[in-house]
């Protein structure tokens, strides 16, 4: 069978998607850089949930806005603790780490299939990390960013839930989970796993024996046959 060979599109297209993830690659480590460096440096800010807030001050003197509340506070604060800090840090990490595994993924990839090795064992490795990634920053930065919201709390001596009673007051809900994500790393894993299966296949074919349905005593059928069990028995006997 002759090689397969990519066309001059073909691989002009790959090689654009090549350079082009890892520009991507290259522009999320930078802005990742830029965001912890903001948060390290003096003053931070934080988005904290708010609980038992006030009538917004928009509407006061509107007379047909019934009710009304808010349910985040963007806060600018001095002193945030340095665990707070590590810990939105490591959200900003997670959230980045997204674009930087799938730019990474692609660009192996593509490089794979301009060597005409698309089965390679190192794509199928690297997008089963791209679906773990996935999963992990579906959980990790909600619960990171929870964490640190209470730590700061505590620190600057924020009213807490336990005096929701009289006050507004911040509130720590459940760190939310991006169910998107979780369904995005669960078919990267799927994609991976068909990528392995496809290689090996492709590596050490089945033998054109070892996929027909064998009758009795080596007798082979035709998987439309219309024999029945006890015919195939009596021809054997026979």
């Amino acid at each position: 069978m002759a090689p397969v060979k990519l066309s001059g599109p073909g691989r002009g297209t790959l090689a654009v998607l090549l350079w082009a993830s890892v520009a991507g690659l290259l522009i999320a480590v930078v802005s990742t850089g830029f965001e912890i460096y903001s948060i390290w440096q003096g003053e931070a800010s934080m988005s904290v949930n708010v609980a038992n807030s006030y009538f917004p001050e928009l509407a006061e003197d509107n007379p047909r806005v019934l009710s009304g509340s808010y349910e985040t506070a963007w806060l600018t604060v001095e002193g945030m603790p340095a665990a707070a800090r590590c810990l939105l840090s490591a959200a900003v990490v997670m959230r980045h780490l997204v674009v930087v595994a799938v730019c990474a993924a692609m660009a192996l990839v593509c490089r794979r299939i301009l060597q005409y090795r698309p089965f390679a064992k190192s794509s199928a490795i690297a997008l089963a990390v791209v679906g773990a990634v996935f999963v992990a920053t579906a959980v990790l930065p909600g619960m990171f960013e929870s964490v640190a919201t209470i730590i700061s709390a505590e620190s600057l001596g924020l009213p807490g839930p336990d005096q929701i009673e009289t006050r507004e007051v911040v509130d720590v809900p459940m760190p939310p989970i991006d169910v998107p994500l979780v369904a995005l790393g669960l078919f990267f894993g799927m994609i991976a796993t068909s990528l392995q299966m496809g290689g090996r296949m492709f590596r050490d074919p089945p033998s054109p024996a070892a996929t027909l349905p064998y009758g009795p005593e080596g007798m082979v059928f035709p998987s439309h046959s219309n024999f029945s069990g006890r015919n195939v028995a009596g021809m054997s006997a026979t």
